[in-house]
């Protein structure tokens, strides 16, 4: 045992090791940081990441030269023990590194969800259906596809939610998102466009838009059924309003506010029903 330990010839091959895995751990500790710097939402924080990237270039190359150099010297088992320590010390950074970066990777992934979808119904946030409703335009505009927009109201909502609290408009909202959905294509854009209101894109002609807008109006009188014991207070219906992107109608707002407008001629109809323009 002793011989094994006081060979020379092991305790260079060990030092030189050590210092390999040493070199190697400052290269992975590179990588991580600069992935993670451009995952970090503070300049300050990114500025630090790249200082520890330089440290760490000087680092690899300090034991790169190590590692040379240790089949040139007599190797005690001390060097080795510092090779060891220092190799320990940077894999514990590039670890630390690994779980900052999945960390900080989650935290803006949940940030950017929050920001992207409706907590209470689960659709498309406002923001994030008007970014992609923009973008459908544009490809349907170059690419001469059909658009449509329906824009959905939940009638005398503001009552319902006075007479039977909160937590039973909340349910009521949850509802009428459940049977977009379902009436809605996998490919349609869905959302929650504020209070009681909701929008729904498709890149269908008027003709379809008017039957899927027709769907989710009788969904939702249907959804209320007293004698199955549903949890809302009383029966819900919608108004909804279809315009295309045809005609004088060719930006975003101009649709959204033409199936608005469509909309409140329902309301203006007799409500629990479907208004549709030619655009």
């Amino acid at each position: 045992m002793n011989l094994w330990i006081d060979s020379p010839t092991l305790h260079q091959i060990l030092e030189a090791t050590f210092g390999l895995l040493g070199a190697l751990a400052a290269l992975v500790v590179i990588l991580l940081a600069v992935h993670t710097a451009h995952v970090l939402t503070l300049t300050s924080h990114r500025r630090l990441l790249y200082i520890i990237v330089a440290i760490a270039v000087l680092f690899v190359l300090a034991k790169l030269n190590a590692a040379l150099g240790a089949f040139f010297h007599t190797s005690t088992f001390v060097d080795i023990a510092e090779e060891f320590a220092e190799m320990v010390a940077i894999s514990s950074g590039a670890f630390a590194l690994y779980i900052m970066r999945r960390t900080e990777r989650d935290e803006v992934a949940s940030l950017r969800r929050s920001a992207e979808v409706d907590d209470l119904t689960n659709l498309s946030s406002r923001s994030f259906f008007r970014r992609a409703a923009a973008r459908s335009i544009e490809l349907s505009k170059k690419n001469n596809l059909p658009l449509s927009c329906i824009v959905v109201d939940v009638e005398d909502f503001k009552l319902y939610n006075d007479r039977y609290g909160h937590t039973a408009g909340d349910e009521a909202l949850r509802c009428v998102a459940r049977v977009l959905r379902n009436s809605a294509r996998a490919d349609d854009l869905i959302a929650r466009h504020g209070g009681e209101e909701f929008a729904l894109l498709m890149s269908s002609d008027l003709e379809d838009a008017i039957e899927a807008a027709e769907r989710i109006r009788g969904g939702v009188e249907r959804e209320w059924i007293p004698e199955r014991g549903t949890y809302l207070k009383r029966r819900i219906t919608v108004s909804l309003g279809v315009a295309p992107l045809a005609g004088d109608v060719k930006s975003l707002e101009q649709l959204i506010e033409a199936a608005d407008m469509e909309m409140y001629r329902a309301k203006r109809a007799g409500k629990n029903r479907v208004s549709c323009g030619s655009g």
